[in-house]
């Protein structure tokens, strides 16, 4: 990449400003990426700027980053759907976490992909049943307190598997039966 393009791209005027400039275009993208979902089809810009960014850096023999600490998730094989949640959910908050701390371009775009295989492997385990006529909304995510309560006082009704939750939906508050239906049908907004 030519100095000229750089200039460009990172929007300054001399290349001792690259690196910090560099660093703060990084620091937004990620705090952008971590305020929405992940969804392939917004995340094709964010990635495009991500690769833009981890080629400037390669021009300009930036360092490659501390050993990016690897991301593993295990979407467990259970029929109780309050345990396939908590570690969905708990799969979620750690990969946030390791997102935040990526300090290269090139570590953002390996745990975006992560992340967004991560989204499919436990959105697929959900169930996609006749749960609520109203359409969910794919750009925000809900609230998980409300999705982790109602989970847990039907699960203290004995209702824990996703024909229970189907055969008990008008028990079930609006806001667990939209996430539920958002991620039985999630899958299709994270697939090339």
């Amino acid at each position: 990449m030519t100095p000229e393009e750089i200039y460009t791209f990172l929007r300054i005027e001399d290349l001792s400003e690259a690196e910090d400039a560099l660093e703060m275009e990084l620091f937004e993208l990620k705090k952008s990426i971590l305020l929405k979902p992940l969804l392939r089809q917004t995340l094709r810009s964010k990635i495009l700027r991500l690769e833009k960014l981890s080629e400037i850096a390669t021009s300009l023999n930036l360092p490659d980053g501390n050993q990016l600490q690897a991301f593993e998730f295990n979407p467990v094989k259970t029929d109780e759907v309050l345990q396939l949640w908590e570690t969905y959910m708990k799969a979620k908050s750690n990969w946030k976490k390791l997102f935040s701390q990526v300090s290269v371009p090139w570590q953002a775009i390996e745990l975006l992909g992560q992340g967004l295989e991560m989204e499919l492997a436990f959105s697929a385990r959900f169930e996609n049943r006749d749960w609520i006529e109203e359409e969910p909304v794919f750009g925000t995510e809900p609230d998980p307190m409300p999705v982790q309560n109602g989970l847990k006082q039907a699960w203290e009704q004995g209702v824990k598997t996703f024909p229970e939750l189907e055969k008990n939906k008008s028990e079930l508050p609006k806001e667990l039966l939209l996430a539920l239906k958002r991620l039985s049908l999630l899958p299709k907004y994270l697939k090339l």
